[in-house]
């Protein structure tokens, strides 16, 4: 463990609880982002996590054992089946000042982590939310919750919902850290104008439900229907989603790389988020006031933590007539829409990357320094850990260890 100095230099290691290898998701790109902020003012940083298929990326570890499996009202893919022997290998030839486990309760690498770490300091941050989990839900979250979060020195939160869904089963307190955003990566470019047209943008898996996709769809067409002057662009996986109807001004682009998502983003004049439940923070939202456009999303809390009324308009969720009218009335007002396109810009300030890294380290030096505090006289908490640990490092080492699953 690193002697705790201002400014030094910490060796990171970032858990990942979904698939590396798979294009798009939130809670990637947050991982990513942090490990850039942080490799880029010095520190030594490892993302480790699952992959589907050989992910060759400096300072990222990769391992198999993934399972798609439905949770929060999306596919996820999760290291369900994630070596205990190559986890355990890792952690016992990669020293770390630090561990920092996202989506703690995503079984099962998380709690490899936790457990074959002895004495490594360890936080963790939630990311999800649910309106009303199933009772089977509520209850796994409070038995393997019991099971794991002792082992992590503080916790934080992407935002307020996200805590008080993971307040369910953790009972300290959490720090809200949101999610990031590079604002030299999504930025103002110059649009490609549409005489007298208002380019919309909808951003999100179709089949996706919580993403409100044909509450957009039913929306253009009302606008449509009265003439409005709009165009909408559609990025996102269309697998699953009967094809829509040929419409005037419709592209669907599928699935996009993160350099052309950011070009639509930069082209857009209005983004649209009909979002029905379920989000927890919304970071389609950063990443469109970076780019400077303003925005028209549902009234969910998720949404209403990060977009401000300066630079969104809310409107119910599932409510076609009123997303379509909130649309229209930007839609033939221009002034208004570059007012909001003005203060998101200046507002997603607080969210670049680098200012974000800097709370977060905060977090990672506090943590350190409260585990260098009890090292010394016995803790109940320490002697739990490491005799749990080492009881299970003990049987892995006695267990013949299963074939590689693709650790590069």
């Amino acid at each position: 463990m690193i002697a705790l100095r201002t400014g030094a230099p910490l060796r990171v290691c970032l858990v990942a609880p979904y698939d590396l290898a798979a294009r798009g998701g939130g809670v990637k790109h947050h991982i990513f982002g942090l490990a850039g902020a942080l490799r880029a003012r010095g520190d030594s940083v490892t993302i480790l996590g699952p992959a589907s298929r050989p992910l060759r990326k400096a300072g990222v570890v990769t391992l198999g054992g993934i399972v798609s499996l439905e949770s929060n009202g999306s596919s996820n893919e999760m290291p369900l089946f994630a070596s205990p022997f190559e986890t355990l290998r890792f952690f016992q030839s990669h020293p770390f000042d630090v561990i920092h486990v996202h989506e703690p309760p995503i079984p099962s690498l998380a709690y490899w982590v936790s457990w074959f770490t002895p004495g490594v300091p360890k936080l963790c941050t939630f990311h999800a939310y649910a309106d009303e989990p199933p009772p089977l839900l509520r209850l796994g979250q409070k038995l393997f919750g019991a099971l794991q979060y002792p082992f992590f020195a503080r916790g934080l939160a992407v935002s307020q919902a996200a805590a008080a869904y993971a307040g369910r089963a953790w009972k300290r307190p959490l720090s809200i850290v949101p999610n990031g955003i590079d604002t030299t990566l999504f930025a103002p470019r110059a649009r490609r104008s549409e005489p007298d047209c208002t380019r919309l943008l909808f951003v999100g898996r179709l089949a996706d439900e919580r993403k409100g996709w044909p509450v957009m769809l039913e929306a253009y067409q009302r606008l449509l229907a009265r003439g409005a002057k709009v165009t909408l662009d559609v990025v996102g996986d269309r697998t699953g989603v009967p094809v829509p109807p040929s419409l005037p001004g419709l592209r669907l682009h599928g699935s996009l790389r993160r350099s052309e998502l950011i070009e639509q983003y930069g082209a857009c004049d209005l983004f649209v988020a009909p979002s029905l439940r379920q989000e927890s923070f919304g970071i389609v939202l950063l990443e469109a006031m970076a780019s400077g456009a303003a925005i028209v999303c549902s009234d969910i809390r998720g949404y209403r933590e990060v977009a401000q009324p300066e630079g969104a308009t809310f409107v119910p969720a599932n409510d076609p007539e009123s997303l379509a009218a909130a649309i229209a009335t930007l839609a033939v007002d221009p002034p208004p829409r570059a007012a909001m396109q003005a203060f998101n810009l200046k507002y997603v300030q607080a969210y670049h990357w680098p200012v974000l890294a800097e709370r977060i380290r905060e977090h990672y030096l506090a943590t350190i320094a409260a585990s260098q505090r009890l090292a010394g006289p016995a803790q109940p908490e320490l002697l739990f850990e490491g005799a749990f640990a080492a009881s299970t490092n003990k049987r892995l080492a006695s267990t013949n260890p299963s074939k590689s699953t693709g650790m590069v």
